[in-house]
């Protein structure tokens, strides 16, 4: 219904409201006629009921009152059927019903009760019922009447309303069509009718409204395009929340800033919630929940992420937004990014951190500087050269004290800022050649290079050298020279001295076995290119072994040097004079002629057979014999020239002793140097074979008596009795001279290694090395490949190289020492301390330990000069950072006095002999 209504036009619901208020009006009149006229009615029915009630009682009076029942039943029935009452009923005054005529009524009927009263005395009571069906006919045909002229009133009443308003509601209908057409957004609308009445002044006014709406449109228009010209276009994201936080606007620059379109923005997304990084969006809510209260705020960080997964920081300003009444209508708010200052302030972060880092390295490379200069400065003090720093203007900026010390130049002397030239002048010492070193000087100052070492010759014997290096800093520029100057006269001296060792014997001083094989091969080839001959002699001293076992081997050794001096005298310029070892000498006689050698053989042996020598208050007699042999009479090279001058010195010693023979080729001769020259062959028989063994001996820590090491000692099994082992005195030495020492060293080197790397528990192994060894070149390699292919720690081998060998070539021994430390190895100097002068060369030697040679040790208890040796030998070698070992420890005196010394290790049959199954091949340690 009310749908329906809805859709009634005006005309038609004006009429139908004019209509019903009219019909309610009418049925208002005609429910109130209806009401006054039944109650009008009903007043003249009941008036009626009583008049006729009165009439009654008094026609009923008598009869009543006489009781004659039969007349007030005929009074009664006459008015009940004349009267039109619908039912009359007479009581007495006792309440008998005395008669009652017609039937009882309904509610609609009016019932009356008339008491019969006569003088105050009552005789009955009459009921009386009047029908009031009149009413309801009466009031029937009020309505009906009324009815009909309601509905003749409503009929002329509507078509006069229809006539009254159409003009009305055609105006409105252009109202409405026009308004429509602004609603559509057509504002070109202009109605005409406007007048005076109620219509025409709403028509002019919604002309004048529609103009306005017009102008206030082109505003809003132009207001809109020029803000969309500003936000649109913006570099920022623009947009805008309402006061519950929901996205009402937001500007293009989103999807380019974001990656999401306006629409997403829009319609999918909780922005600007969903674009906030995780790890900052709590914050950030917080603060957005603070901002939609209408506050205002601006630089607020936060990063922002990309549709693509990335993000990047913005900066965030918002203030509130109210309209013209002032209601708020949320916030506007802008995404400012700010990356590049994040970027900007993060380098900068990082350069503060990076410039305070390299403030706190200043502060500490400015400390750790002045500290270096410091050390720098004591260093140059220290150091025992002569440091002079020159600007490049040739000008003193630094020495230090041993520049004024080598050129003897006063402490107290200024030297910063003068020229260099003006420096040396002040110097005590006087140069041997001025002129030269002045050349040299314009020379070094002149040039920006480094020279060569330069040698300044000194009048009182000094040498100095120099040494120039130009100084520049990082960019390469020359900021002046650095010369040193070192006081090299007693290196000067000591090399000298090295040589000297390097091809003397050290306790004679006689030229050594290495010196006299270089000679014999330089005479040799000599003799072959003159066409003349030579001799070799040998001899030795007869009977020298009792002296020493008998006087010791200070006696033995004091008899050396007293035989070397006195065969010295008788020796000419030209000939070679050299103890081989032991008490075996040599000499070389070049160009000989007639009997000039038999001549000195017998010269030598009776000078040494009047040699006078006291030991103690003991006079020695002693005697050599002597043997010669010639080249090229006797012999084709140098090995068979020696071997036949030995054997004739064999032969003199067949003879009696203390006397002299020429090489005879005799079959007895013959027979020994085949015995002789046969220990090759045995050597190589050894090597094939299998013949070799290695013994072992602990060496121990003198402190504790704990195993330190084994030292392997090679032993031949003789191949015409396996049971008889042949010591190493009976063939390293025809081994070295035959060559074969090298097969023999790289045999025990290779047998340790397997020992060593089948045994990773045992202890270290210390292995002798020969003199010939040590020029061997290709040994170190060698050694280094068989250690890796084992896979044995090259510190658990240990190489032990005679103090003898080791002077005898100087450089290969060192060349050697490195090698082996390079890869590891441990390296000591056997039979340390058979001359003073091992002093000398050991700091040249850079070895871990010194094993002292047994000469010292054997009678230490008892011989008080070994104990001043040996007390100084260890002080030498512990000052020089190398540990000391003893040898030949036979007793535990010895033993308590080498712990008193200070000595580290020791060895000897006091604690164990040589064994193959050593007990610390089977396990970790042994102690004493």
């Amino acid at each position: 219904m009310k749908a329906w209504f809805g859709r009634l036009s005006l005309r038609y619901k004006l009429t139908l409201a004019a209509l019903a208020v009219e019909a309610v009006m009418l049925a208002l009149l005609i429910a109130n006629g209806v009401g006054h006229t039944r109650d009008e009615l009903q007043q003249q029915a009941e008036r009626h009921a009583r008049e006729t009630g009165q009439a009654l009682a008094g026609a009923l009076l008598a009869p009543l009152a006489q009781r004659d029942d039969a007349s007030v039943g005929e009074i009664v029935d006459a008015l009940q059927r004349d009267g039109g009452l619908k039912m009359v009923a007479v009581r007495d005054s006792r309440e008998r019903l005395v008669h009652r005529s017609g039937t009882e009524g309904t509610s609609a009927d009016f019932r009356v009760t008339q008491p019969v009263t006569f003088a105050g005395q009552r005789y009955g009571e009459i009921t009386l019922v009047l029908s009031g069906a009149f009413i309801a006919e009466a009031r029937a045909r009020y309505v009906r009447e009324s009815l009909s002229i309601a509905l003749a009133a409503l009929l002329v009443t509507g078509v006069l309303l229809a006539l009254a308003t159409g003009g009305v509601i055609r105006r409105f209908e252009a109202l409405t069509r026009a308004s429509r057409r602004m609603a559509q957004g057509d504002l070109d609308v202009n109605l005409t009718g406007e007048g005076e009445d109620e219509i025409g002044q709403l028509i002019g006014t919604f002309n004048r409204m529609a103009e306005s709406v017009r102008f206030n449109i082109d505003r809003a228009r132009e207001n809109e395009a020029r803000f969309h010209a500003i936000a649109d276009y913006t570099h920022d994201v623009e947009f805008w929340l309402s006061p519950e936080g929901k996205l009402l606007w937001i500007n293009p620059s989103v999807e380019r800033m974001l990656g999401h379109s306006v629409d997403e923005c829009l319609d999918q997304m909780r922005f600007p919630a969903d674009i906030i990084h995780p790890d900052d969006r709590g914050a950030a809510e917080v603060q957005l929940r603070l901002a939609l209260r209408g506050t205002s705020g601006q630089g607020y960080a936060m990063r922002i992420c990309r549709k693509d997964g990335g993000h990047f920081w913005v900066a965030v300003n918002w203030q509130p937004i109210h309209d013209a009444n002032g209601v708020y209508q949320g916030i506007r708010a802008s995404l400012h990014s700010i990356d590049d200052l994040k970027a900007t302030e993060a380098n900068l972060r990082l350069a503060i951190k990076e410039l305070r880092t390299a403030e706190s390295l200043q502060r500490s490379y400015l400390e750790e500087t002045e500290q270096e200069r410091a050390r720098l400065v004591s260093l140059l003090s220290a150091m025992n050269l002569g440091i002079l720093f020159v600007a490049p203007d040739g000008r003193v900026i630094y020495h230090n004290p041993v520049f004024g010390r080598i050129w003897m130049i006063e402490d107290t002397a200024e030297l910063i800022g003068l020229p260099v030239h003006e420096v040396l002048t002040r110097s005590a010492a006087t140069l041997a050649q001025p002129d030269h070193f002045s050349r040299h000087l314009r020379t070094v100052l002149e040039t920006r290079g480094p020279s060569e070492r330069y040698e300044i010759q000194m009048t009182d014997g000094r040498v100095i050298t120099e040494l120039d290096y130009p100084v520049r800093d990082r960019e390469g520029r020359f900021i002046g020279h650095l010369w040193i100057y070192e006081d090299v006269t007693r290196e000067r001296q000591t090399a000298e001295r090295l040589v000297y060792l390097a091809e003397r014997d050290a306790l004679t001083g006689l030229y050594n076995r290495h010196r006299f094989q270089q000679e014999l091969a330089r005479i040799m080839l000599d003799s072959a290119r003159q066409r003349m001959q030579c001799a070799v002699m040998f001899f030795d001293l007869d009977e020298f072994k009792t002296i020493n076992d008998s006087y010791g081997h200070r006696a033995g050794d004091a008899l050396l040097v007293r035989v070397a001096g006195e065969i010295s005298a008788l020796v000419r310029r030209n000939e070679v004079l050299a103890r081989l070892g032991g008490d075996e000498f040599a000499i070389l006689l070049p160009g000989l002629q007639d009997k000039e050698a038999e001549t000195l053989a017998d010269r030598v042996v009776h000078a040494i057979a009047q040699i006078p020598f006291r030991f103690e208050g003991q006079s020695l007699r002693v005697t050599t014999s002597l043997g010669i042999a010639y080249y090229p009479a006797h012999a084709v090279d140098a090995d068979e020239l020696v071997a036949r001058a030995d054997i004739a010195m064999y032969q003199a010693k067949g003879a009696g002793k203390n006397t002299w023979r020429v090489f005879r080729a005799d079959s007895a001769a013959d027979s020994e140097m085949r015995a002789r020259l046969s220990w090759g062959e045995r050597i190589s028989n050894a090597l094939d074979k299998g013949l070799f063994q290695l013994h072992f001996q602990g060496v121990y820590r003198a402190d504790d008596g704990a195993l330190s090491h084994l030292e392997a000692l090679v032993r031949m099994v003789d191949d015409h009795d396996p049971r008889h082992l042949i010591m190493p005195v009976d063939f390293i030495q025809r081994a070295e001279k035959s060559g074969r020492i090298l097969d023999i060293d790289r045999w025990v080197v290779h047998e340790t290694i397997r020992l060593l790397a089948a045994n990773p528990r045992i202890p270290s192994i210390a292995v002798n090395l020969s003199g010939r060894s040590l020029s061997e070149p290709s040994l170190p390699q060698t050694i280094g490949d068989e250690l890796r292919d084992a896979g044995v720690n090259p510190s658990r081998l240990i190489f032990e190289i005679t103090e003898t060998a080791a002077v005898s070539d100087l450089q290969d021994a060192q060349r050697m020492i490195e090698a082996l430390r390079q890869l590891g190895c441990g390296v000591c100097l056997d039979d340390f301390g058979v001359g003073f002068a091992s002093f000398a060369y050991l700091k040249h030697l850079d070895v871990d330990t010194i094993k002292i040679d047994g000469i010292f040790i054997r009678d230490l208890p008892s011989d008080p000069d070994n104990q001043v040796f040996v007390r100084a030998m260890v002080g030498v070698a512990l000052g020089l950072g190398k540990s000391v070992v003893a040898e030949y420890v036979e007793d535990g005196a010895t033993l308590a006095l080498l712990r008193q010394f200070g000595v580290d290790l020791v060895q000897g049959y006091y604690l164990d002999r040589p064994v193959a199954a050593h007990p610390a091949l089977r396990a970790d340690a042994c102690t004493l």
